[in-house]
């Protein structure tokens, strides 16, 4: 942190101008951070993944893995086609997607994926009892009904309010308690508005 203050203020001594751009740019990074989370964060915090960092500018995510106490980042999520320095210039093209930079667990392999790729591999990690357990998230549901468990089964990890209100409809549940139903905190976490994520994962019995 000394350092960073010594170089701030040699920045701002020597280059006022760029001192008010790097103002500018941290202030937005850390405004990125507070914003509500898009699906991808969601479904890796739910799995126990730390994100670390936003880059505002190129729209850049990073995480630290599982249990990382020394929080390094392994994972980031690249959605503009740009990266920049921290004084806000251009820095080099990359393709937008997901670098891994070493390897976590069986599914998780070091390398490039697409957005497509990605998606397909949190299915699949959710559904894994190996990254649920790394996470202490592999535990049963608290005591349902026949109806109430028979909807939970029945919905996605992630899901728009019209898509849980037409699979619980569609299950016989009334759409006012639905409405409730999502509402409960034990079972759900609201992503972000209108989107929902259950936040339990059970073995089969």
């Amino acid at each position: 942190m000394e350092t960073n203050d010594r170089f701030h203020q040699w920045l701002k001594n020597q280059h006022p101008d760029d001192y008010r751009r790097l103002l500018r740019i941290q202030e937005a990074n850390a405004d990125a951070m507070q914003q509500p989370k898009d699906e991808f964060t969601s479904r890796l915090e739910a799995l126990g993944f730390v994100r670390l960092a936003v880059t505002a500018m190129s729209d850049t995510h990073f995480f630290a893995f599982p249990g990382d106490k020394r929080r390094e980042n392994n994972l980031t999520i690249q959605k503009a086609e740009r990266t920049y320095d921290r004084h806000g210039k251009l820095s080099i093209g990359y393709d937008p997607g997901v670098d891994v930079f070493k390897p976590y667990g069986r599914l998780l392999t070091e390398g490039f994926y697409t957005f497509d790729e990605f998606t397909l591999l949190l299915n699949k990690m959710e559904k894994s009892g190996w990254y649920q357990e790394k996470n202490g998230t592999k535990k049963r549901l608290p005591v349902l009904t026949t109806l109430q468990r028979e909807v939970y089964d029945s919905l996605p990890a992630t899901f728009t309010w019209a898509q849980g209100k037409q699979i619980a409809v569609n299950v016989g549940m009334p759409e006012r308690t639905a409405q409730r139903f999502f509402g409960n905190l034990v079972l759900f976490e609201k992503a972000r508005k209108g989107v929902y994520m259950k936040k339990i994962t059970f073995a089969e019995i």
